[in-house]
């Protein structure tokens, strides 16, 4: 897909980060735009920005985890806009902690979001992409954490793993039967957003003083040069789906996953390596 203006796209987790990186640049190629996310004000604030650019945007506050609002926003944004050309499920939260400490509860809300998400964004959307018969590309938000595994974020990975998965087998499915709708999965490595403030916060305690995070987070990602920008990560994005890449990577990655693959197989036990990028 080279060609995005006029085009409607539809991103989830769209008042910060990535979300909203993706959506800027999806406007600034022409597209018009239906955006999620559940910080209302944010969302607002951030929509009008985008209007006021001439920018024609359809926002709401939906809960990704619940199939039958995710169903009448993607009612609602057919009825707006006719077709949808670009689907980002990208919604997600990110919690740390070793695996045998987090309730049964707290890995019911990080599945929900991170796995049902894309579940019910693909569930929604998808269908009604093909009943129309136009060319179209989705792009799941997985993680450096599809492909490896890290202490402390068994949660995390968990998820980001199973979206890898389900975007793996959407792929084929959709290849196998010629359909004209192609598949991502993005592997962001360390990108500066508020996701970022889970895992940096989970250094300083529970419920970390606000100002003492942000400047912990601004030092933390002073000292890393692998930190990039959200918007980065969009023109990465873009780039991708224009040549039609499934895999995404943000960071080069491929001599960690050489040897993590020549480890499975020799069939070699786990062992942890911090990653490192090419």
């Amino acid at each position: 897909m080279n060609k995005f203006k006029g085009l409607t796209a539809v991103v989830t987790g769209a008042a910060s980060g990535i979300g909203r990186a993706i959506a800027t640049k999806a406007a600034g190629e022409g597209m018009n735009l239906g955006l999620v996310d559940m910080d209302l004000p944010a969302l607002e604030s951030f929509a009008g920005e985008l209007e006021q650019q001439g920018v024609s945007v359809f926002f709401q506050r939906v809960d990704v985890t619940d199939a039958q609002a995710m169903q009448g926003f993607a009612n609602s944004c057919f009825e707006r806009f006719n077709t949808v050309g670009l689907l980002f499920n990208n919604a997600g939260i990110l919690r740390v902690g070793g695996a045998w400490e987090q309730s049964a509860e707290d890995w019911q809300t990080m599945l929900s979001v991170n796995v049902m998400g894309v579940v019910n964004g693909v569930n929604a959307f998808l269908p009604r992409i093909l009943e129309a018969g136009n060319n179209a590309h989705i792009v799941n938000t997985g993680s450096v954490g599809s492909l490896v595994a890290a202490p402390n974020m068994g949660q995390y990975t968990t998820c980001k793993m199973a979206v890898r998965g389900l975007t793996e087998c959407l792929y084929l499915e959709l290849k196998m039967q010629r359909m004209p709708v192609n598949v991502s999965l993005l592997c962001p490595g360390p990108v500066s957003t508020n996701i970022a403030n889970a895992l940096i916060g989970s250094f300083l305690g529970d419920d970390p003083d606000p100002e003492r995070l942000a400047e912990v987070k601004a030092a933390t990602e002073a000292a890393d040069p692998n930190f990039i920008s959200p918007q980065a990560c969009a023109d990465t994005v873009f780039d991708a789906i224009r040549e039609e890449k499934f895999w995404i990577f943000t960071h080069p990655l491929s001599g960690h996953l050489h040897k993590l693959m020549q480890a499975i197989v020799n069939g070699e036990n786990p062992e942890y390596s911090e990653v490192k990028f090419d």
